[in-house]
């Protein structure tokens, strides 16, 4: 019972303060699972690697996983409702605000300095993960290819669908052939 309070109360923290989608989420994620040992990194590390290819939101994906792996199923529910209910609550909040035009400026205003965290939790987001999975380092030469082969390409607007598909036939062919 202890685990799911705890579960409740991190990830709903996690979407109090998850502006920005899902990759920001992940950095607030990690640092959770971190310190409650609900994961080890590589494990962590691994669950990204799934729920990045994975359809669907990657934060709710991965609280999914992060939650079951705490709680099992109850544990699953609780880490998906708490991270989506300050979201909800959030937007009929900002819809009702937006209607106002007394608040439409605060509302603007506040999302003006928002958005660069936004940005900056995404690229350390980023930066974290390959620094985890070793990304960086000469040995990793492949992965590291793979990676700036599928930034030039979601860059010239290829589908993500076809880069990540690439990737995977990519990885299969490195470590089979």
């Amino acid at each position: 019972m202890l685990t799911l309070l705890s579960l409740f109360t991190e990830f709903f923290k996690i979407g109090i303060f998850g502006f920005g989608g899902g990759y920001p989420m992940l950095s607030l994620m990690k640092h959770a699972a971190a310190e409650h040992h609900w994961l080890t990194m590589e494990q962590y590390s691994t669950i990204i690697a799934i729920t990045s290819s994975a359809p669907g939101p990657i934060a709710m994906n991965t609280a999914l996983f992060i939650g079951y792996r705490a709680a099992g199923v109850p544990g699953a529910v609780v880490a998906v409702g708490s991270t989506t209910l300050p979201s909800i609550l959030m937007v009929f909040t900002f819809i009702k605000l937006m209607a106002s035009h007394k608040y439409r400026n605060i509302v603007h205003h506040t999302l003006t300095g928002i958005y660069p965290v936004i940005t900056a939790l995404i690229f350390y987001t980023g930066i974290r993960l390959g620094m985890d999975i070793h990304l960086f380092s000469f040995k990793n030469s492949f992965q590291l290819g793979i990676m700036v082969l599928s930034f030039v390409l979601l860059w010239k607007k290829h589908s993500p669908f076809f880069v990540i598909l690439l990737a995977a036939g990519a990885g299969v062919m490195y470590h089979c052939l």
